[in-house]
């Protein structure tokens, strides 16, 4: 099913510039960047002790091995 959702001028002209760039279709660009938003928010709340490494994991659509990865990359600790 899909579904229709706004977006501004600044916004479209970035994710056209990185689809250029990328030689990838805006799609894929938008569903990257979700990706990323998810992780890093992820990231962002367990460190501040909001969520657990399940918590987190989840949020990211990562295994909880795969959390503790990306947690190490960005070098955070647990809370």
């Amino acid at each position: 099913m899909q579904k229709v959702m706004s977006i501004n001028k600044e916004d479209l002209d970035f994710v056209c510039l990185e689809a250029e760039e990328e030689k990838a279709d805006r799609t894929t660009i938008i569903r990257s960047l979700i990706g990323k938003g998810r992780l890093y928010l992820a990231i962002e709340q367990y460190r501040q002790g909001k969520i657990s490494i399940g918590g987190a994991s989840q949020k990211a659509v990562l295994t909880i091995s795969e959390m503790m990865d990306r947690l190490s990359e960005f070098g955070v600790e647990a809370p």
